[in-house]
């Protein structure tokens, strides 16, 4: 354990990572010593977690040279929670410390946080920012300090890698007043993830963040966004005060012109059922009918089906509006950079918004493109592209770690 104030590492110790989303929960202990890199000793997903599926809800795990899955009831987070945990003490992994993901800390939260008392109240207030996340990671916080009293737990956010937006950036064109009262900004999410993937940016592009502009498109199978990074810092992104504005997703809308919402009001559509509407009914699945899935809406289209046709546009479409905004913003950008789940997997996508633009300087690769692994860097432009393009698969457990080690003193 690390003795309180020393600032090192004495002796090894076991850090717990807890990456919570909608639908699932991601989980690895790192064993952490005072010299030498951490190591992964533990690693999971609880899968369909608190959802409806065809699926069995079920816990992967490899814990050493083992690997299983098991089935559980994972109708809560906290019960998936307590499944992950029991797991890890049966086969005799001790949990010294943990980091929780923790999606929006509103104006409450702009860095990594120890859990205590006092910290626990602001969470709670911070519930109703992300009703999809939040509760959810509350949920895991609370069943790990029942389960670990012992263990230093910290709260690491989506939202404190944008907190220091330029205010052209993070304000809304509304009254002042009303602004601050409820705290009406732009937030930004994937936070983890943008600060993970520009730290390798910079290697792979072998400079240092300090003078590097970078678009990074963080496009994941639930939610998708786009960042215009300078220096390491976040100038500004798709997602705004809460994650559902900017590229279309896979149930979510993106951008939407608020009149429409006005409309509904007015006829009589319920703020809980626009809320259904605009996240969990729209994007992907809703422009196509068929498959919130890209890859399946990609099939579809390429067999004739119209309105697949027509989502994959779409969906294409509102990307390259932001590439070409962050572009512009950046008077240009050293690099391009996909990352999760679609960001790595489909070249078609990066074939298709990223070919025919050779008078912006972007030319790509398209034959690296389509061989690009999913599990490794791979450059997908060519040598004389003057803004290179790269799939970088992201690792959110990696920077929650990092926070974790850097505040075990606070």
């Amino acid at each position: 354990m690390t003795e309180p104030g020393t600032g090192a590492i004495l002796s090894a110790m076991n850090i717990l990572t807890f990456n919570c989303g909608s639908s699932s929960q991601g989980f690895k202990v790192y064993r952490t010593r005072s010299a030498g890199q951490p190591e992964a000793i533990a690693s999971g997903k609880a899968r369909n977690v608190a959802t409806q599926t065809q699926a069995e809800p079920r816990v992967d795990w490899q814990i050493g040279g083992s690997a299983g899955s098991f089935a559980a009831d994972l109708s809560t987070h906290r019960l998936a929670a307590r499944a992950i945990l029991g797991l890890l003490d049966e086969h005799g992994v001790a949990v010294d410390a943990v980091g929780h993901r923790f999606v929006h800390g509103g104006e409450l939260f702009t860095r990594t946080t120890r859990i205590d008392a006092a910290s626990l109240e602001r969470l709670q207030a911070c519930l109703p920012l992300a009703p999809i996340h939040n509760p959810n990671s509350y949920s895991v916080i609370d069943a790990c300090l029942e389960a670990l009293p012992g263990a230093a737990q910290f709260a690491v956010f989506d939202t404190a890698f944008h907190a220091g937006m330029p205010v052209e950036s993070s304000r809304y064109a509304l009254p002042r007043v009303l602004a601050e009262e409820f705290g009406f900004r732009k937030y930004g999410f994937h936070g983890l993830s943008y600060q993970y993937v520009s730290s390798q940016a910079a290697a792979l592009l072998g400079r240092p963040l300090a003078g590097l502009k970078l678009i990074l498109c963080h496009l994941g199978t639930g939610g998708a966004s786009v960042a215009a990074v300078k220096d390491g810092r976040s100038l500004d992104t798709s997602m705004g005060y809460s994650p559902l504005p900017g590229l279309v997703m896979s149930t979510r809308c993106g951008d939407l012109d608020p009149e429409i919402v006005l409309e509904l009001v007015r006829r009589g559509t319920s703020a809980d059922q626009i809320s259904g509407i605009l996240n969990n009914q729209s994007g992907l699945l809703g422009l196509s009918g068929f498959s919130s899935n890209l890859a399946e809406i990609i099939e579809a289209g390429e067999a004739g089906d119209p309105d697949c046709q027509a989502a994959f546009a779409v969906y294409a479409h509102r990307l390259e509006l932001y590439l070409g905004a962050y572009t512009w913003l950046l008077d240009g950008a050293d690099a391009i950079v996909f990352t999760d789940d679609i960001g790595v997997r489909s070249w078609k996508l990066r074939e298709r918004v990223c070919g025919g633009v050779e008078s912006l300087g972007i030319l790509l690769d398209r034959a690296a493109n389509r061989a690009a692994p999913a599990d490794r860097p791979s450059r997908v432009s060519q040598p004389a592209s003057r803004t290179q393009v790269w799939v970088v698969p992201t690792d959110e457990e990696q920077v929650i770690l990092d926070e974790v080690l850097a505040h075990l003193d606070d």
